[in-house]
């Protein structure tokens, strides 16, 4: 399976267009074979030629951005492309623009991860993508990529790398050369490529920064906000390097402060922004998956939970209890009651501690990093949420895999602990992955149990006869790892997208490989277009982007052919614990945030259409929001933990665009149902038809209008919060003993 590229999409040919028409007609001059032409970057032809890509509409711009032009060494550009859009192959198409109209043959590629890295260089390497520039552009020059690795320690010489020295030595006019290094090996401890005392060379050059110095070299950096301007790194690129130009691609940049005291704001630090496709455009634009985003319901009223941090064997276990936002640690000894975390732990105390778990007297056993609701402390609230994803992933599954052309659905999940799922130097601890295998064979009973095509069933039965061949994972350590099995999960997951999204393997036999494990190694720059369900079974630790957070999921899915599907509205499951249940709202409020401040009231132009369109006053309007619950006070302030049921409701008011049809809450407006067992409701009938008796209480004219002009002033003074419904008798006909009613009614 090779992944079909498309040429014509307008989101990417116009960045690259911006990019090249900033050089175009400035003056340049030859620095010999094997160096970059170097361009004159106080032309004023240079600064006409940024004002005149800012001030072109199609690259969509603030106002804030268009207008200016900076002019620094190095020259920096920016390009802000939401998460999924395809900024790898905007860049790589930028580099074949750039040497195809200016000869410029010397790029370093800039990334912070080696997740990044790999995809990057996976891309590079690839044939089909060689393939797909020569016939898209017809150009038949080719990237030739040297990575830069680390430094192995050799007795006796020090050997110049290689990478550098294929780079800078490199001259041939149809050949670019392309340096890939990461953040770790550019600056820091690594010395890679600061130390000047190599036994060999390149040019006389002993050094590799003052080898590539030589070259000009164009710098593109990815995921820029990974690279400000103050830390170590920026400043090494700068004065180490010293490029020409850097070009910067990304969906968050670095922020910067501006001004003092209350005049003091935050914004973006972008050098000269020449195209921004804003998170908002690309969900408009169908570019990327929608988002429906779920978290566990807790059973019972309160939202708490129990998280084993630490053990030392035989004497203390730390337990931290999280209520809300709110998170409190306290440390045990055996016998200690687990009332002091919570009433509803009261008489469970800790009976034992071991090596990397804990006996309850309840008879549970808990190990380090698991997490357990305060309410069902007998079940893991990890299960839980394995359970609710699984549920998710195996709908999503079903659906994509009775398509024409069938779709590979991957499931990633974030998890806390490496140990719970790697296991300890004796082959023990690793009870997250044993408990995914236990729950993964259950649900793969219960989906073998519904109807399905007999080639689903069959791929159904080859997970299950080797689940442990439809997970993998990558972690930070595997790194050191020489482990095959584990060798073989991070080479899928890292290096091998087009197998990932294959139904078979190499020897025709089915490939079930689709549920992948990381602790945020995976957060930033990895992705892979089929992952349609993330589940979040650790906070994030801190308050990073919300679109940073669901970006490896938001690529528009590939079917088994390879074509990338456009024309369909594609969901990404979003799983998330209760402390995160406002998770849809805040990213709404992020998406709009990025063009204009988000919504926080409603204005009253659009209080008086709504109540026009719905035929009736605007103070009627705005106290049925308010007795519902959606606004907090006269000004029409949003209730944010409201935010979905109020679009629910009143689609009118949703102006956005994107709440109700790109972004979805699943726990909005769920209706929870209470259960009576059959014995039991005898016993109650009486009473429970009692309470629901229907009473209707009529009121005289008179009456009715003073209480119809007392009310807003009653609702006003908080008392009362319930819907009001207000009956007007128009006619009693009474008739053998049968009396009927013609009554109007209307909401206040």
């Amino acid at each position: 399976m090779e992944l079909i590229l498309q040429g014509d999409l307008p989101h990417q040919i116009l960045p690259v267009e911006a990019i090249a028409n900033v050089f175009r007609g400035v003056p340049a001059e030859s620095q010999g074979l094997y160096s970059n032409p170097v361009f004159d970057i106080s032309s004023q032809r240079l600064r006409a030629n940024i004002l005149e890509v800012k001030s072109d509409p199609r690259n969509n711009l603030p106002p804030s951005q268009r207008g200016t032009a900076t002019v620094d060494t190095p020259l920096g550009l920016d390009v802000r492309m939401e998460t999924g859009t395809g900024k790898t192959y905007v860049y790589t198409r930028a580099i074949f623009e750039l040497h195809r109209r200016y000869g410029i043959s010397k790029f370093i590629l800039i990334v912070p991860t080696l997740p990044v890295k790999a995809g990057a260089q996976a891309f590079l390497t690839e044939n089909y993508v060689g393939r797909h520039f020569a016939d898209t552009l017809g150009y038949d020059a080719r990237i030739e990529l040297s990575v830069v690795m680390p430094m192995k320690a050799k007795k006796g010489k020090r050997f110049f790398p290689s990478s550098v020295r294929s780079f800078v030595g490199s001259n041939a006019s149809d050949k670019i050369q392309v340096l890939l290094v990461n953040q770790g090996l550019l600056a820091g401890s690594a010395k890679v490529l600061s130390r000047g005392d190599y036994d060999t060379g390149v040019f006389d050059f002993f050094s590799p920064f003052d080898a590539l110095r030589s070259t000009r070299p164009f710098v593109i950096i990815d995921e820029p906000h990974k690279f400000d301007k103050s830390n170590i790194t920026f400043k090494t690129i700068v004065d180490r390097l010293a490029p020409q130009c850097v070009i910067r691609f990304g969906a968050t940049f670095p922020r910067r402060m501006y001004g003092r005291g209350k005049g003091r704001v935050e914004v973006d630090d972008y050098a000269n922004l020449l195209y921004d496709l804003t998170a908002k455009d690309a969900f408009e634009q169908n570019l990327i998956k929608g988002v429906v985003k779920e978290h566990l319901e807790i059973a019972g009223a309160s939202e708490e939970k129990v998280k084993v941090v630490s053990v030392s064997k035989g004497t203390s276990v730390r337990l931290c209890h999280t209520k809300g936002r709110d998170a409190v640690t306290h440390e045990f000894m055996p016998g200690d009651s687990l009332g002091r975390l919570s009433p509803s732990l009261t008489g469970i105390t800790v009976s034992e501690i071991g090596k990397d778990l804990i006996a309850l007297s309840n008879s549970q056993e808990k190990r380090v990093g698991e997490e357990f609701a305060v309410d069902t402390y007998s079940g893991s609230y990890q299960e839980q949420m394995l359970r609710l994803a699984l549920k998710r992933h195996f709908e999503t599954e079903r659906e994509n895999f009775e398509r024409p052309i069938r779709i590979k659905t991957l499931a990633l999940f974030f998890i806390d602990s490496i140990q719970s799922f790697r296991g300890d130097d004796d082959g023990g601890g690793a009870w997250l992955r044993d408990m995914f295998d236990r729950v993964l064979a259950e649900q793969l009973d219960c989906e073998l149990s519904r109807p399905c095509s007999g080639e689903y069933a069959r791929y159904l039965e080859a997970t299950k006869a080797d689940i442990a061949a439809a997970r993998a994972g990558y972690f930070a350590q595997d790194a050191a790892e020489s482990d095959e099995s584990v060798a073989k999960e991070v080479e899928d997951i890292l290096h091998n997208k087009k197998g990932l999204l294959s139904f078979y393997g190499e020897d025709g036999r089915w490939n079930t490989r689709r549920f992948l494990f990381s602790k945020w190694t995976l957060r930033e720059g990895w992705d892979n277009p089929n992952v349609f369900t993330i589940a979040k079974l650790r906070s994030s630790g801190s308050e990073i982007s919300k679109l940073q957070e669901v970006g490896r999921g938001l690529r528009l899915p590939v079917d088994e052919q390879g074509n990338r599907i456009s024309n369909e509205q594609f969901m990404l499951n979003y799983i998330i614990d209760f402390t995160e249940k406002d998770f849809a709202a805040r990213l709404v409020a992020e998406i709009n945030g990025q063009r204009q401040e988000p919504l926080t009231a409603i204005p009253h132009p659009l209080i008086l259409s709504a109540a026009a369109r719905r035929g009736c006053r605007d103070m009627e309007l705005v106290m049925e929001l308010w007795a519902k619950g959606y606004i907090t006070d006269s000004l029409c302030t949003i209730n944010q933990s409201r935010l979905f049921d109020l679009y629910a409701d009143y689609p009118e008011l949703n102006t956005s665009g994107i709440a109700g049809t790109k972004v979805k809450d699943r726990n909005a407006r769920q209706v929870r149902e209470v259960r009576i067992r059959a014995a039991r409701y005898a016993e109650l009938k009486r009473l429970w038809e009692e309470l629901n008796r229907r009473y209707v209480i009529f009121f005289e004219k008179e009456v009715n209008r003073l209480v119809v002009d007392a009310l807003p002033g009653i609702l006003a003074g908080g008392v009362f919060s319930a819907q009001v419904i207000n009956s007007r008798r128009e006619r009693l006909d009474v008739s053998e003993g049968t009396a009927s009613v013609l009554e109007t009614a209307g909401v206040q």
